[in-house]
C-alpha cells in the first residue's frame, strides 16, 4: 500500500515530530511511504534518516491553502499515484487528493481550541461539515478534545478516529551527562529544576508560568526553571522575568536538538497552555523518563495527567495553583517519588509511539 504524506511546515513542530514518530514504527513490508515537504524544510533530514524519500514543494510553504500549492501537489499525486494521502494541517493537499480522485484521504487534527462561533452555527457549521466530509474519507484526531473540536463545527463522528499522540522514550542519561550540564548551566545539584518545552508564543501560556515562577522561588529560592523552545513571545518573556526579579532562576535554552539531557536533570515537566493542547509529545517524553507532570486542564492535557497518580492537573491561568503544585512535590520527596512511577507506568501503557502506529495502520488496512 503507497501512502503519501503531506506537511507544509519548514520548521519542526509537533506535527512534524508525531510524523517521525509513526515512521519510525511503520511495517516497511505493508507500507510504501513518501513525504512531502516544503523545499529544505527542517524536517527533511530527519525523515530521510528514517529512510524515506523526501518529494519537495516550491509553493504552500507555511500555508494551510495555496492555489498554486494544489497544482503543484496534483502533479505529485499523479506521478508517485499513492493509494493513500494523509495531510497534516494542509488544505491545499486535502484539495489535490480529491480532485485526483485518490480512494482514501486522510487528515489529522493536531489542535485543539475554542471553534469560533461562524463555525459552531447556521450556516458555517453545516459548510464546514459539508467540505470536510466531502475532502476526506478518514480523519484522526490525536485528543477528544480535538475530535468535540470537529464534530461542534459539523464533521460527523463516525468519520473521527481519536489516536492519542505517542512518542519513542527518550534517552536516559548517566550521572555525568547530568553533572556536566548543571554545571554548564551554574545549577547546582540539589537545585529542583522545573521545565517546560513548549513553542514561545502566547497559547502556550508561558506568562502564567513565570507569575507561578516567581511565587515558587520567593518560598524556595533554590529552584530554577528551564523554558526550552524558541518563539514569538522570547523577548517579551525575558523582559518579565527582569520585571518580576527572577531574571537569575529562569534560563531560555532556545531550540534544542537533542533535549534528553534537560530532561535528564528536571524534576517536574511543566505545560501551561491555554489553547491548540492536544496530547501533548513534551509531556509524554517526559513521563518515559520518569518526570512526572503538572499541567492545565485545558485541551487533551486531562486525558494526559491523572490528578495524584502521574503529576497533577490545575485551572488554566492560574499561576497560585502551579506553584502550589510544584511546592507539593519540592516539600514532599515521597510524593515525588511516587508520581515519578506513576509517569513512567502511563507511558508503558498509554503513550508508546509503537502502539499509536499500530493504530493507525489498522485504520489504513480497513
Amino acid at each position: 500500500m503507497r501512502i503519501m504524506h503531506i506537511l507544509t511546515d519548514s520548521n519542526i513542530g509537533g506535527a512534524g515530530r508525531l510524523l517521525i514518530n509513526y515512521l519510525h514504527n511503520f511495517d516497511r513490508t505493508q507500507f510504501e511511504i513518501a513525504v512531502v515537504l516544503p523545499r529544505d524544510a527542517a524536517l527533511k533530514p530527519l525523515v530521510e534518516a528514517e529512510g524515506y524519500p523526501v518529494l519537495e514543494m516550491d509553493n504552500g510553504r507555511d500555508k494551510s491553502f495555496d492555489m498554486a500549492a494544489v497544482k503543484e501537489l496534483k502533479k505529485m499525486i499523479r506521478e508517485w499515484k499513492p493509494d493513500i494521502v494523509h495531510t497534516h494541517s494542509s488544505f491545499s493537499g486535502k484539495l489535490a487528493a480529491w480532485l485526483c480522485g485518490v480512494p482514501r484521504r486522510f487528515y489529522t487534527r493536531h489542535c485543539a481550541f475554542e471553534p469560533p462561533k461562524r463555525l459552531t452555527t447556521f450556516p458555517g457549521k453545516q459548510i464546514n461539515g459539508w467540505i470536510n466530509t466531502t475532502l476526506a474519507t478518514d480523519i484522526v484526531a490525536v485528543a477528544q478534545a480535538a475530535k468535540d473540536n470537529l464534530t461542534d463545527t459539523g464533521i460527523r463522528g463516525d468519520k473521527v478516529t481519536v489516536i492519542i499522540n505517542g512518542v519513542e522514550p527518550m534517552r536516559e542519561t548517566d550521572a555525568a551527562e547530568k553533572t556536566a550540564l548543571r554545571q554548564s548551566l551554574g545549577i547546582g545539584e540539589d537545585t529542583f529544576v522545573c521545565g517546560i518545552s513548549a513553542r514561545l508564543e502566547e497559547y502556550k501560556g508561558h506568562k502564567y508560568l513565570l507569575e507561578s515562577a516567581k511565587q515558587v522561588c520567593d518560598a524556595h529560592p533554590d529552584t530554577v526553571f528551564l523554558l526550552m523552545g524558541e518563539g514569538s513571545c522570547r523577548e517579551a518573556l525575558e523582559e518579565q522575568t527582569k520585571s518580576l526579579g527572577i531574571a537569575d532562576k529562569v534560563y531560555f535554552t532556545g531550540f534544542l536538538d537533542d533535549v534528553a539531557p534537560y530532561y535528564g536533570i528536571m524534576d517536574v515537566n511543566l505545560n501551561c497552555s491555554i489553547g491548540t493542547e492536544t496530547s501533548s509529545l513534551a509531556l509524554s517524553e517526559g513521563m518515559s523518563v520518569g518526570v512526572p507532570a503538572i499541567a492545565t486542564t485545558f485541551g487533551g492535557n486531562p486525558y494526559m495527567v491523572t490528578d495524584g497518580w502521574n503529576g497533577f492537573l490545575v485551572p488554566e491561568r492560574d499561576p497560585a495553583a502551579m506553584a502550589e503544585k510544584i511546592l507539593d512535590l519540592i516539600r514532599d520527596p515521597a510524593l515525588h517519588g511516587r508520581l515519578s512511577d506513576g509517569a513512567r507506568e502511563a507511558y508503558r501503557t498509554k503513550f508508546t509511539a509503537a502502539a499509536m502506529t499500530r493504530q493507525l495502520e489498522k485504520l489504513y488496512l480497513a
